[in-house]
């Protein structure tokens, strides 16, 4: 094992890679790092100078991942959170309860933060709530950690989970109001295909895409190298916002977006597909009243959290 030391690359190396790769930008990676676009540029030259094999495909305005430079990613991803749960036991103050709470990036964002603050109310001064999140393609890797709830989409769930719906899947395609405006004739004309189409450009383990909505209607969804592609949920959303086209909407995500009018729904109706968010519950744990009291909690505040 003493081997792999003298193999690996630099901790900064591997930092700006993670971060290059999630964001798919170098100049993202750059802003979060707070270094310089050249300097994270330096970092995953020298890194696939290392390797003998290019990790990114270099486009004009953004960068995708090799083959090879998602296997690395995957396991640099999953090495950063094994350092991190260690960290988080080591320091864990042992006095004090801890709730966790684990779940994708993208949920924590824009589901779980907004309910944080009711959480802690419930459960007290005394717990601390312990959020890990992971790429939602690393979710499996936290299930049987110490978590007591897993937050997920993931369909169907493995064997074995206990788990409560808290609410249904529901999508239907959203886009800022300018857009909507812009194209009002197509979107009238029910013919979206003819639009910009936001995808993630993950493997969604659950949730439904573009190709969920359109295989619901008969056809298949329209894929071209100019329909943009996001690694992030949030970042989709956030692009979606700005006019730069249509984004699947999930019901129970997106409500915020609604409400400050950065998006609007184009269609009265949505897709009911079957599938739902849930709530994962460990018991070996953690046991007691403090799970039932907050997935309780977090069904209560579904739409508006309180």
């Amino acid at each position: 094992m003493a081997d792999y030391r003298f193999k690996l690359p630099s901790t900064s190396a591997l930092s700006a890679f993670e971060s290059a790769a999630r964001h798919c930008n170098f100049s993202r990676a750059a802003e979060e790092l707070r270094t310089s676009q050249p300097a994270v540029s330096r970092h995953i030259t020298g890194l696939e100078g290392m390797l003998g094999a290019a990790l990114f495909e270099r486009q004009r305005n953004r960068v995708t991942l090799t083959a090879d430079g998602q296997r690395l990613y995957h396991a640099v991803v999953a090495g950063f959170e094994e350092i991190g749960r260690a960290i988080d036991e080591i320091v864990r103050t042992p006095l004090r309860q801890t709730f966790t709470i684990a779940c994708s990036y993208d949920i924590a964002h824009l589901w779980l933060m907004p309910r944080h603050d009711g959480l802690q109310d419930l459960l007290g001064p005394e717990t601390d709530i312990r959020v890990v999140a992971s790429e939602y393609e690393h979710q499996a890797l936290i299930q049987d950690r110490d978590t007591d709830l897993s937050l997920t989409y993931l369909h169907p769930l493995p064997d074995g989970l206990e788990s409560v719906l808290l609410f249904d899947e529901e999508v239907f395609p959203v886009c800022a109001p300018g857009f909507a405006a812009a194209h009002a004739e197509a979107i009238g004309a029910g013919d979206l295909s003819r639009l910009s189409l936001l995808h993630l450009s993950k493997r969604n383990f659950g949730w439904a895409g573009w190709d969920t909505w359109f295989g619901a209607q008969g056809h298949s969804a329209p894929d071209s190298p100019e329909q943009r592609r996001f690694s992030s949920y949030v970042y989709l959303l956030e692009a979606a916002s700005e006019g730069t086209g249509l984004a699947i909407g999930w019901a129970g995500l997106i409500e915020r977006y609604l409400e400050q009018g950065r998006l609007t729904r184009i269609t009265d109706g949505g897709l009911r597909t079957g599938g739902g968010f849930r709530a994962v519950i460990n018991r070996r744990q953690r046991a007691g009243e403090a799970i039932e009291d907050v997935v309780a909690y977090l069904k209560r505040s579904l739409v508006s959290p309180a």
